[in-house]
């Protein structure tokens, strides 16, 4: 029984790195879209999304059924509780993926096209790094590594504020690139929230090593 028990913890977390490694593909995806116009890449990472969301549903039954069969205590609880919170933020992040993904297509029907500040490819790059680190740092039960997304999160959350700056200044000199600029603004900002999901997932990381709670986004 007990090597059962085992099995089915290890394997829900092997659904849950999985998963993860599905919204990291989205993401990738969704920013090479961005990148390169690439209106077929952007559909398929648009219709890639509800494989994310089927196995977030699918982690989230089996989590339940281990807890109301097997009735885990102290660590092993907490890992399964993190894995269902976990689930739902990359589930999130696989959203902000979807969001790029579909802003890609109505920036190519806007009246105007706007140039991608290179400071925009920068963000979505940390944005990657910062959720590829999350998931590495679970996968390690890895807390210093974990925390080291703080600071990685101020950087992402300077880089959007100046990249704004950027897109408000072209809209101010030519109002025609009003409704594209305002897709690029809401793909910034869609960035620096996947980075947050990042430190979410860092914080679970911590919780499940030390039972205790960090802010790592304050």
């Amino acid at each position: 029984m007990r090597e059962h028990y085992i099995s089915r913890l290890r394997e829900v977390q092997d659904d849950l790195v999985r998963m993860g490694s599905r919204v990291e593909h989205a993401l990738a995806g969704a920013v090479r879209a961005l990148e390169r116009w690439d209106t077929e890449l952007a559909a398929g990472v648009i219709a890639g999304d509800q494989q994310i969301n089927e196995a977030r549903a699918q982690i989230e039954e089996s989590v339940r059924d281990i807890i109301a069969t097997q009735q885990p205590v102290a660590r092993d609880l907490r890992v399964l509780l993190a894995t269902i919170a976990i689930a739902a933020e990359l589930e999130r992040a696989g959203d902000y993926a979807r969001s790029i993904a579909k802003k890609v297509e109505l920036c190519l029907r806007a009246p105007l096209l706007v140039e991608v500040p290179p400071e925009l490819h920068r963000l979505g790059t940390l944005a990657q790094v910062m959720l590829h680190t999350s998931l590495d740092a679970f996968v390690q039960l890895d807390v210093p590594l974990a925390r080291s997304l703080s600071a990685q999160d101020d950087a992402v959350d300077e880089l959007e504020d100046y990249v704004k700056s950027l897109l408000y200044a072209r809209i101010r000199e030519d109002s025609r690139t009003l409704e594209a600029a305002a897709f690029l603004l809401d793909v910034t900002h869609v960035l620096e929230r996947t980075a947050d999901r990042s430190t979410n997932i860092a914080e679970r990381v911590i919780y499940i090593a030390t039972a205790s709670r960090e802010d790592l986004n304050p």
